[in-house]
């Protein structure tokens, strides 16, 4: 199984989070990118999926990637398409935001493996109620789509509207599985914020036909962590 994540802030502790849950259950979980992320400890430096044969999975994800110095770099995107023949599990950070809580992508993203089975699209729910321009990586796509200028201030609907809408948030998803993550959720406030969220987001998919999502709301600092694996 592959999941992708994508979107704004919260996807690579969102990944090794969700990894380490299914490593620790007796699954064999790779962790890698499709575009970068930050170098961790111990990692491989492979360039073949073949190299994976003789792998040994343990409590934590193998974790994936070309070193390019602090971060890890994708290997060929065939080659991610064809990890899950060495494991149970592969979790692929497909996407970057510069690790901002909302994200509108260009062309070309975000780098979806073809054999992706499970999206999550994530956000933090400290861009409500602030300017995009502060808050939202390519935030200068947002006229194009929205008509919003870089003065609007996000709304917990135009967060829900990003995360839902097939040129942003949920662009080429179509009709994989999705779960969509709003984190930083860290004090009442903000879980007033998320739910109105989430209700948007509801009302924004069965305004679009898709009813196979799940949504969850997270704070890491609150001990809220993802909790839907039964959805996955």
């Amino acid at each position: 199984m592959i999941i992708s994540l994508v979107g704004g802030g919260g996807k690579t502790t969102t990944m090794f989070y969700i990894g380490r849950y299914f490593a620790k259950e007796g699954k064999n979980v790779i962790v890698t990118t499709t575009t970068h992320i930050v170098k961790p400890e111990n990692y491989m430096d492979i360039y073949s999926a073949k190299e994976l044969k003789n792998i040994t999975f343990g409590e934590e994800p193998v974790v994936i990637g070309k070193d390019i110095g602090e971060k890890l770099s994708s290997p060929d995107i065939k080659e991610v398409e064809a990890f899950d023949k060495y494991a149970d599990i592969v979790l692929v950070e497909a996407d970057g935001a510069k690790r901002l809580p909302i994200k509108l992508p260009r062309d070309g993203e975000p780098v979806l493996p073809e054999k992706t089975d499970i999206c999550i699209v994530c956000m933090g729910i400290d861009a409500v109620g602030e300017k995009i321009s502060e808050k939202c990586f390519r935030y200068e796509i947002a006229k194009e789509l929205f008509g919003w200028n870089k003065d609007h201030v996000l709304s917990t609907e135009d967060a829900a509207r990003i995360l839902t809408d097939k040129r942003a948030g949920f662009k080429g998803i179509n009709n994989n599985k999705c779960v969509f993550v709003i984190n930083k959720v860290d004090s009442e406030e903000d879980m007033k914020k998320a739910l109105e969220v989430e209700n948007y987001i509801k009302f924004f998919c069965k305004e679009n036909g898709f009813d196979n999502f799940r949504v969850s709301i997270t704070s890491y600092r609150e001990n809220r962590a993802f909790c839907d694996f039964d959805f996955l």
